[in-house]
């Protein structure tokens, strides 16, 4: 057995994403979240089958985006920090 690494798991080489690039995926993860929850409460006040479609796709597309996004911020932490 070897000590070494797999590829997969070698330290990355480079700058990686600055504390200010950092600060706004958080901003726009924020807003998406924020335009998905506006969404959801709309098709909760007016549930027209024209406003659930808009919830299915707008309301929930931006939320996911929006939690990838937080989730590589996430990452991209502890990656900086030398955590994972």
């Amino acid at each position: 057995m070897s000590d070494e690494r797999p590829p997969a798991l070698l330290p990355r080489h480079g700058p990686g994403l600055s504390r200010s690039r950092l600060s706004q995926l958080v901003t726009v993860s924020c807003v998406l979240a924020l335009l998905g929850l506006v969404v959801t409460i709309v098709h909760f006040i007016w549930p027209t089958p024209l406003m659930f479609a808009l919830f299915m796709i707008v309301g929930q597309g931006s939320f996911a985006v929006a939690m990838v996004l937080y989730l590589v911020v996430i990452l991209a932490d502890l990656r900086r920090r030398r955590v994972l």
